[in-house]
């Protein structure tokens, strides 16, 4: 009788063991992933706010994912082009770091700021520049291209 349960501890022991040996884990991505993709991302956040500047909302729209909120930052923005048509907004990315994965989003942080301007040189509200420091910035793969979320 005691060898029965003695095979039975065993059996258990091993089947408890042998469960997480499943292949599921975190997977560390490759260093040059990280570079390739940081180097790509980087590049899109300037298109981005480069297409912003030049109040091209259209391309803008092509930087993100659709129906995220950078999506709904640029419809916004577009809306206030056109409550608003003579003032303009220039953009300035200053850096971009601490890029790393965060499950299937890409995640950065930039420096950046944006100026108002007037059409008509006024200068009592503007030219007003506001800066922002360690903005996040989400980016994520749709149909196998990098998006802002």
């Amino acid at each position: 009788m005691n060898k029965k349960y003695y095979i039975i501890v065993i059996f258990l022991v091993l089947t408890i063991s042998m469960s997480g040996c499943g292949g599921v884990g975190i997977v560390t991505p490759d260093i040059n992933d990280i570079v390739g993709d940081a180097y790509l991302c980087e590049n899109l956040l300037k298109g981005f706010y480069n297409a912003l500047s030049n109040q091209n909302f259209s391309q803008a729209l092509t930087y993100c994912k659709s129906g995220g909120a950078t999506f709904k930052l640029v419809n916004s923005r577009w809306d206030l082009a056109l409550q608003y048509p003579t003032f303009y907004t220039n953009y300035q990315v200053y850096d971009v770091f601490d890029f790393k994965y965060v499950g299937q989003y890409l995640h950065l942080l930039h420096d950046f700021s944006y100026t108002i301007h007037s059409i008509y040189g006024d200068t009592f509200l503007v030219p007003q520049t506001t800066y922002y420091n360690n903005s996040l910035m989400l980016f994520e793969k749709v149909n196998g291209e990098w998006k802002m979320s």
